[in-house]
């Protein structure tokens, strides 16, 4: 599948065939078709409602433990990374991490709030 020529406008970045190796920990692997970097939660819903469904879209959060193929990815890669996107709470034995929550973060606020199972968190990279 080939991207058209009209995807939906943004407030973030929207870059035609951006190489992914920078935007991973490993720092190889192929270019996106498109990759789209939010500029917040609206504008990835904006963008989302307005993309015709038939494009694939993969997600990558802060890059970590992933290897993009030489090949590239098809349709839009969106990357969910940094502070909008790494926010980390707890509402009663309930904890949500966003895309972009650092493992370690996630269990370092878990054990904080006195709750147990995340504790290998610590070990995983990113």
């Amino acid at each position: 599948m080939t991207l058209s020529d009209d995807l939906p406008s943004v407030r973030g970045k929207l870059l035609r065939g951006e190489p992914l190796g920078p935007y991973t920990w490993f720092r190889v692997g192929g270019a996106a078709e498109a990759l789209f970097i939010p500029a917040d939660a609206d504008d990835l819903a904006d963008f989302l409602k307005a993309l015709d469904p038939a494009v694939p879209v993969t997600v990558l959060g802060v890059g970590s433990n992933v290897i993009v193929r030489d090949g590239g990815v098809e349709g839009v890669v969106i990357r969910l990374a940094g502070r909008p996107w790494a926010q980390i709470t707890t509402d009663g034995d309930t904890i949500t991490a966003g895309a972009g929550a650092l493992d370690s973060m996630v269990a370092k606020t878990s054990a904080k709030a006195g709750l147990a199972g995340l504790e290998f968190y610590a070990g995983i990279p990113g």
